[in-house]
């Protein structure tokens, strides 16, 4: 057998596993979206894990604990009747069997109580670790870049 062959045989469970985490971790990201779209802002951290190191990073603030982004999440959303995600590339990489990072971009759209559209781009890096064989946000870094 070519050292190529078994090299190849050796990687294709560890490929297949990564796939596996990858599919994963985007379905939660999309648990997450489908959340935010919905308004249900519970629903969404309920993906995110229970930190005092610096949870969530948005827009140059730093919320040390998931409860201080909690209630500014929850208070940003207060007059947004409608609210849209359209992502342009979700990007998954595998740190391990039990750490994951997602990094994204996009574009994100509310309508508010009044009637107004606001639009905006958006990056966002999120780090995901498997807990009790669930997946969930460690940390999560969010920010809407200037128009180009």
């Amino acid at each position: 057998m070519s050292p190529k062959l078994i090299l190849l045989l050796l990687a294709a469970p560890l490929l297949a596993q990564n796939a596996a985490i990858e599919k994963a971790v985007l379905e939660v990201s999309t648990q997450m979206t489908r959340a935010a779209e919905a308004r249900d802002i519970d629903r969404m951290f309920s993906f995110i894990l229970p930190s005092e190191r610096g949870s969530i990073a948005q827009s140059g603030v730093l919320f040390l604990t998931r409860e201080e982004a909690l209630a500014a999440v929850t208070q940003s959303f207060v007059n947004v009747r409608k609210m849209q995600y359209k992502f342009q590339r979700q990007l998954v990489t595998v740190i391990s069997p039990d750490c994951a990072v997602l990094v994204a971009d996009g574009e994100s759209a509310a309508t508010g109580e009044d009637g107004r559209n606001i639009g905006a781009p958006f990056t966002e890096t999120l780090v995901f670790v498997r807990r009790e064989g669930e997946w969930k946000v460690l940390h999560a870094h969010f920010s809407s870049p200037p128009r180009r």
